[in-house]
């Protein structure tokens, strides 16, 4: 699933092909795509201008002016700019054509969904209104995350709530904790102060590097102009089971920690009863 980084860059990718421009056909394939009908989806982006692009957690925004696009690309969706219009299909479920401009194919949201929303009802939807704040924000602070993990809860499963911090997923949570020098077992509230400040730093630290290097690709995730990302060149711990820790020899585990399989260097990273946890 595109995380926080990947999201940043497609919204990016978007605004710089489509801001300013006017809608001139959209479609989409399926009616379970979007939240209206699937004619009500053409009629109310057609002639908008895309004001601007944003994004809350792993969710893209489409401002139209009067109508906000929410995006959720979920496991296998892509956004890719397109030669020439295409009708929707399987592959390319929405498709959006701008004037004197691109092509946009929101492609391949068998899971993910194109949603149509008021802008003064943008925070009722569902998935928006319980997001914790975004690592970014003014919000999340060293404080803000000793208070969320003051529970007797793994603190890899509370990274990946949605609901304790936007955006985050499986690959930058292991490695977040793995910069931290965190097992992904930990309890959370038995984190030193210190160590939640690792977290905290860490998180910012690998997310804005990941958005430089334009997102994480194994398999689908690629930009608006079909490009891969390159911050897998750069993973320390991710998809490097049985291999050397980059920082000191030992190799890489894979374990399963809050339903996910997790990367940790067992020399690193202290297990929860060598940490006094």
């Amino acid at each position: 699933m595109p995380e926080l980084p990947e999201t940043t860059v497609i919204s990016e990718d978007i605004r710089r092909l489509a801001a300013g421009r006017r809608v001139v056909r959209a479609e989409v394939f399926r009616p379970d795509v979007t939240n209206v009908p699937p004619e009500e989806f053409s009629g109310r982006l057609r002639g908008r201008v895309l004001e601007g692009t944003g994004r809350r957690g792993k969710v893209i925004l489409l401002d139209f002016g009067g109508v906000v696009g929410l995006v959720h690309l979920v496991i296998s969706g892509r956004v890719l700019r397109l030669p020439a219009w295409t009708e929707p299909d399987r592959i390319n479920t929405a498709v959006l054509e701008f004037e004197d401009g691109p092509v946009l194919s929101f492609a391949k949201l068998w899971l993910g969904y194109f949603h149509l929303y008021a802008p003064d009802r943008v925070e009722e939807h569902p998935l928006l209104a319980r997001l914790g704040p975004d690592p970014f924000s003014e919000d999340f602070t060293p404080d803000y995350l000793a208070r969320a993990f003051r529970r007797r809860a793994a603190v890899k499963g509370l990274l990946l709530d949605q609901s304790v911090v936007a955006g985050l997923g499986n690959i930058y949570v292991d490695e977040v904790l793995f910069a931290a020098r965190v097992h992904p077992r930990r309890r959370a509230d038995t984190l030193s102060e210190g160590e939640i400040r690792a977290i905290h730093a860490a998180t910012r630290d690998i997310l804005r590097r990941a958005i430089e290097l334009r997102g994480t690709t194994f398999d689908s995730y690629h930009d608006a102009f079909g490009e891969s990302g390159g911050y897998q060149r750069e993973l320390k711990v991710f998809s490097r089971a049985g291999e050397p820790c980059p920082s000191c020899g030992a190799r890489i585990a894979k374990l399963r920690v809050a339903g996910r399989g997790t990367h940790v260097c067992p020399a690193c990273q202290s297990p929860p009863a060598a940490s006094g946890a």
